[in-house]
Formats: C-alpha cells, sequence, structure tokens
C-alpha cells in the first residue's frame, strides 16, 4: 500500500486475516526478482507494517510489489 523510503518501512495489505504473524519475515519481489526482506513490526486484521532487515535491501521496494513469506513451514 505505502512505502516509506526515508524510514524504510511498508505498509501492506495483509495482515492476520491472511495469515501475517508478528515478527514475520517476508520477501518483497518483483517481476521475479527479489527486492527486499522486511519484519512485521505492527500488525492488524487487515494490514501490517513492517520493517526493511538492513542488508537486505537489494533495490528500491515501489507500490505494487509483490510479498510472499520468507520460509514456508512443512
Amino acid at each position: 500500500l505505502v512505502v516509506d523510503p526515508k524510514w524504510d518501512f511498508v505498509v501492506l495489505n495483509i495482515g492476520e486475516d491472511q495469515g501475517v504473524l508478528p515478527d514475520g519475515q517476508l520477501l518483497v519481489s518483483r517481476d521475479g526478482k527479489l527486492v527486499a526482506k522486511v519484519i512485521v513490526r505492527s500488525l492488524e486484521k487487515g494490514r501490517c507494517i513492517a520493517n526493511l532487515v538492513p542488508g537486505w535491501k537489494l533495490g528500491q521496494v515501489i507500490e505494487g510489489d509483490e510479498v510472499t513469506p520468507a520460509y514456508r513451514a512443512s
């Protein structure tokens, strides 16, 4: 939904209702390429706020990027 490059955080349109967990790690990608990794810091039913992980910002995060879990339980 929103990206703040100055403070390195994003507001995502996924939340508890979509299975996002507190302190969950998510991968941000665009066109099949990894852009960044984020950690959920604030969680609501339908959205969350996540901080970019230092050292994992491989490109500029923009609106419309895809977000997937960093790992999945087997």
